[in-house]
């Protein structure tokens, strides 16, 4: 099941947010290694506790969180314009009503199970719904950075971005791309996640997305 969360729901649904944060925690500084600032247990950051994201959830019907990613728009305050800017060396303008910027895509590893929650299904619904509530809200783009490595998953996903620049290779092999939301798009996206549905994943969870489970930084 899909949810969207705002901030004005975080007295509401404190242990959705709470389940995001600490998820977050595990993926990102835990497995990925990165330098973000977690307290409690749990990753937030200035986009968090002082912007106005828009959260995009998979849940299961107990109430437990499988994947989540964050959405800016970016007219205001955006990782690209601020953390993310001296990762390439070619300015990155995207500045427009109808493009949002897509951070901590992340599929939840203690929600990973060896049936329909595998990490490849999270991440397809994940990526469905995005293209869904875009196409519903007048959103014609997404951008977003990300590793190499994911280009291939974007690919058997349905759903695949286009580069806009590579990263400084002292930084990594990271891309910021776009995400063109289209109609098509959100049928192919809808279509592989029945196909995935409808089957038993024959490989391990944490094998199908990557050691990591993480996506769009």
């Amino acid at each position: 099941m899909l949810r969207i969360l705002t901030r004005d729901m975080l007295d509401t649904d404190r242990r959705a947010f709470d389940d995001m944060f600490r998820a977050r925690a595990a993926v990102f500084r835990d497995r990925l290694g990165w330098q973000v600032d977690v307290r409690d247990q749990c990753e937030r950051d200035r986009y968090d506790e002082t912007e106005d994201p828009v959260y995009l959830v998979t849940q299961q019907p107990s109430g437990t969180l499988t994947g989540s990613l964050r959405l800016l728009p970016t007219t205001g305050a955006t990782m690209l314009k601020s953390e993310f800017r001296d990762f390439f060396d070619q300015p990155i303008d995207v500045d427009s009503p109808t493009c949002w910027e897509c951070t901590r895509f992340c599929v939840h590893p203690l929600a990973i199970d060896a049936a329909q929650n595998s990490s490849r299904t999270v991440a397809t619904e994940l990526l469905s719904g995005l293209c869904d509530l875009a196409l519903d809200t007048g959103i014609e783009s997404i951008a977003g950075v990300y590793d190499a490595a994911m280009i291939g998953v974007y690919r058997r996903i349905g759903w695949r971005p286009t580069p806009l620049a590579r990263s400084r290779p002292e930084i990594g092999n990271l891309y910021v791309g776009l995400w063109d939301v289209t109609a098509d798009h959100s049928r192919t996206l809808q279509a592989n996640l029945s196909r995935l549905l409808d089957k038993v994943p024959s490989t391990p969870a944490a094998t199908v997305i990557g050691e990591g489970h993480g996506g769009m930084r």
